[in-house]
């Protein structure tokens, strides 16, 4: 009985998310896609296989004054297996900013939150982890040259953590990230 409970709760959520899937189809995307940096004309990641979601499109379609319009993250993934979205944002170019980074973790979560809420998507239903994905220049001598250092540090995200808007938070570079996501989804992403 406890594992058909367990399954009825899957397949509820599962339904829950494939209405905003629905709603947002438009919005379907790669990893690929998701990660480029037009000012670099570069793909962080290269994986066309996993299917995500372009949030940052869905935003600029909700506000299509740039001047009103919130900061978001770049791409929306749900792992089925356990009910985790993740929010990934991408970074190329520089030492991220602190201000943005965190700009993008706070309007891009209460944004998403408003958008389940349209759909009477309970957030209760999944686990929301932010990642904020990274190009780490090698070698040593030319990371200075786009501003990364040796290691960014973020720790003060981990207020969200606490405060409970997101329930973890992952701040690692492209081959981290790749690692961790066979890790926890069981699938090969090719970034």
């Amino acid at each position: 009985m406890m594992c058909l409970n367990k399954w009825k709760v899957i397949v509820s959520k599962m339904a829950d998310y494939s209405l905003f899937r629905q709603k947002y189809k438009s919005h379907i995307a790669t990893f690929k896609e998701t990660s480029f940096d037009s000012e670099n004309d570069f793909y962080l990641c290269k994986d066309e296989t996993i299917e995500t979601i372009n949030f940052d499109k869905i935003i600029e379609e909700k506000y299509p004054d740039p001047y009103k319009r919130p900061q978001s993250f770049d791409s929306l993934y749900l792992n089925k297996e356990d009910s985790t979205i993740y929010l990934v944002e991408f970074k190329n170019q520089k030492k991220p900013d602190k201000k943005e980074v965190e700009g993008k973790l706070i309007d891009g979560k209460k944004e998403f939150n408003l958008l389940l809420s349209d759909l009477k998507i309970p957030i209760t239903n999944y686990k929301f982890i932010f990642c904020l994905v990274y190009n780490k220049f090698l070698p040593k001598e030319e990371r200075h040259k786009r501003g990364l250092f040796k290691s960014i540090t973020f720790e003060f995200l981990n207020q969200y953590k606490e405060g409970g808007l997101i329930d973890d938070i992952y701040t690692e570079d492209v081959n981290f990230f790749t690692k961790q996501f066979k890790k926890k989804t069981l699938k090969e992403l090719m970034c």
